[in-house]
């Protein structure tokens, strides 16, 4: 009886601790949910007005609350980059990754990292991977061709470049009379 008593006094006590508690704790997963989306929107704005080291407060104030969180990842990957620091956004865009390995965009701006440090083996990988994952994506074919290039491979090179000029790459026109010695470019369909 006395164990009883015990149990009805811990479950009273526990219903009255959970009604004090503010609506906000009640449902704290949706709410930290909100909280770094709304941190991550902010940092959005941040960027686009060129607030990097804003931006970098609100992308990190949502990975604080949720570290799963890949946009905040791959923002926070962008503005690093936008900031020149190319070593710290790969590391962004590695976390990324590792939760998301489907995302066209992070293999791309890692690429792009990669390549601005002169890792150009590195970004061919990164830019194969994106076109393993999009096969239309003109301006991945045009960035490995010019990693290509970068490296010597001349002849892959160009052939990434007319697959980047197919899908559509405004600049492939330009640099694959120039690089590859295509005298005249024809108009080839888009499958």
């Amino acid at each position: 009886m006395a164990r009883l008593y015990f149990i009805l006094i811990l479950s009273v006590i526990n219903l009255v601790s959970f009604a004090q508690k503010p609506p906000e704790d009640l449902n704290n997963g949706a709410q930290k949910e909100m909280s770094d989306y709304s941190y991550v929107k902010k940092g959005i704005k941040k960027e686009l007005d060129k607030d990097y080291k804003g931006a970098l407060i609100d992308f990190n104030e949502a990975l604080y609350l949720n570290p799963q969180n890949t946009e905040a990842l791959y923002y926070r990957g962008y503005v690093k980059a936008m900031m020149l620091d190319y070593i710290n956004a790969v590391t962004d865009y590695n976390q990324a990754i590792e939760i998301d390995t489907a995302s066209v965009e992070l293999y791309y701006c890692r690429g792009n990292a990669n390549f601005e440090m002169k890792n150009y083996q590195s970004a061919i990988d990164d830019y194969t991977k994106a076109v393993s994952l999009d096969s239309t994506d003109g301006e991945c074919y045009y960035n490995r061709a010019i990693a290509k290039y970068n490296l010597g491979q001349n002849e892959s090179a160009c052939e990434d470049l007319r697959l980047a000029y197919k899908y559509g790459d405004k600049d492939a026109s330009a640099v694959l009379k120039e690089l590859c010695r295509v005298t005249r470019l024809i108009s080839i369909p888009r499958n």
